[in-house]
This record gives structure tokens, sequence and C-alpha cells, in this order.
């Protein structure tokens, strides 16, 4: 069976199975956890650790934010828990489900059932409209009828302010626009558990208050954990728990009235790109009488 087909779901389901996590990953209401997770990268001289030993707790209906500097592990640290990379020691439990237990077909089926991902490069396909990349998941993924998955397409794309750029294919939109559709593309299907590396970065603040509402929704609202990358300080009052990592190991937990205390929080966010000066054109003005 072909991995696009596993991926959508069309294959027989697996007959093997779950296996469940361990007591220490099954507490109640934990949605998402992580043991002691170690991830290294490179060899011999070169051999880096991106996760030193990270263990980490999250609940259903949570909007947490994952912060810290540059190269502190926190996108290495969101691929583990969410199913895309092994770690070298450690263990993840998801919905009881014992993460890196599973076999490869288990794990599709799981994170299409379950999971829904945010990306920084977007990764929308190129001959699809805007619409089309939501209906894609309702369709395959779900079974939705042509109807079901147009009308909930375009109100997520509604509330993403995108609704007269439906049409519109991923050579035609902006940046943000595609950021934003990407977005769309992950909580049409109501996901119970949503991973998003820096989903507001390429975004201005009226179009990032947006998405980060929409990521709240679909917390509180529809029960699902919402673990997300970023830089931005400005996410902090939108959120119920917020982690610091620095240098692959989980410095700072609290909620986001302590964070916002701290003097440094701002330290998180990325200088501005600087500009050279601004020319100006000099116009020679004529000799006064």
């Amino acid at each position: 069976m072909c991995r696009l087909t596993r991926l959508l779901g069309l294959g027989p389901k697996p007959t093997a199975p779950l296996v469940q996590a361990p007591g220490i990953l099954r507490r109640e209401n934990a949605a998402l956890s992580g043991a002691d997770l170690i991830r290294s990268f490179g060899r011999g001289e070169t051999k880096s650790y991106a996760l030193k030993g990270v263990s980490v707790e999250f609940r259903k209906g949570d909007l947490n934010l994952l912060m810290g500097p540059s190269g502190s592990g926190k996108s290495t640290l969101l691929a583990v828990l969410s199913g895309l990379l092994r770690p070298d020691d450690g263990a993840v439990g998801a919905l009881g489900q014992d993460v890196w237990r599973m076999s490869e077909e288990q794990m599709e089926r799981f994170r299409l059932q379950h999971c829904s991902y945010i990306f920084q490069g977007y990764n929308l396909f190129p001959a699809l409209t805007a619409r089309e990349q939501l209906e894609i998941v309702l369709k395959w993924g779900e079974g939705c009828s042509a109807r079901e998955a147009r009308k909930r397409s375009d109100h997520v794309l509604g509330q993403l302010g995108l609704a007269n750029k439906a049409h519109l294919r991923p050579g035609q939109m902006s940046g943000g626009e595609k950021q934003r559709v990407a977005i769309g593309r992950a909580l049409v299907k109501n996901p119970t558990l949503v991973f998003a590396d820096e989903p507001t970065a390429a975004l201005d603040w009226e179009n990032g208050q947006q998405v980060i509402k929409l990521l709240t929704e679909n917390a509180r609202e529809r029960g699902a954990m919402v673990l997300v990358v970023t830089h931005d300080p400005r996410l902090v009052p939108f959120a119920d728990k917020v982690l610091e990592l620095t240098d692959g190991q989980l410095t700072q937990e609290g909620t986001p009235s302590e964070v916002l205390e701290r003097p440094d929080i701002h330290e998180f966010t990325p200088p501005p790109v600087r500009k050279g000066p601004r020319l100006r054109l000099h116009v020679p003005q004529p000799a006064m009488a």
C-alpha cells in the first residue's frame, strides 16, 4: 500500500492494537506528555544535543506557548512531541497512547485522525486554490461530501479574512495569505492536537490576532490541546501556560501573568531587520534674485 493511500486513510485499518502509554504518561486530563526526552544531531566530534532530558505535560483545552532563544530546541521538541521526529531516548504519550511504540501505519493513522500541523514553510499544493487546500482534508481525510467540505472550508477562510481569496492559488497569494491558508487547512478538521511552529511570524499583528484567537477557540471551545512555538511576547496574554526552553532544557514554566512580570520577556523577540539609510533625491533650488 502506498504512503499516500495510508495518509489519506483509504487503506485497511491496522490490526495490531495501539500500545498504551506507561502510567507516567497517562495522567488524568493530560492530552500530551513527554518524559526525559533526549535528541541529538550529528556524530562523534560534531554531535550536539538539541534536547537534554525534557519532561512536559499539556492538558486538553489549553493553549500552550513554547518560547526561548533561537537554537534552544523549541522546534525539535515540537517535532518529537508531534510524532514527526523520533527521540534518542524518552517517551511521548498522546491521548493515552505511547507514540513512539506505534508502527508506521498506526502512527500515520493516529496523525490523520487526531493531529494538525502548522509549519513555517506553508506546504501548500501549488495547483489547488485556497478553498481546495481545505476541502481536500475534509473529503479525503473525513469522507465529507463536496457540499459539506465547501461549507466548512468557506467558514474557516472567512474567519481568517480570506473569503475573497478562496479562488486564488498559492502563486497568486502573499506570504501572509499563504500562511493563513495553511493555518485554516490545519484547523478545518477540528483536530484534538494542534502543533504550530511560528504561526504568526509572517503576519502583521491584525492578522496575527485573528490566528491566535482562532487557535484559542479550538482549545477553549473544542477542547483541543494547542502547542505553539513562538518568539512573539504579544501572544503570551492569550495562553494558558508558557514554557521556556534554553539550550535544550526546560528552564521556566508558568502562567501568562508570571511570564509578563519578567523583565527579559521581550528578549525572545528577534530584532527587526535593519534597513540602510533612506536615499533622498537632491533637487537643486533656483538661486534667489
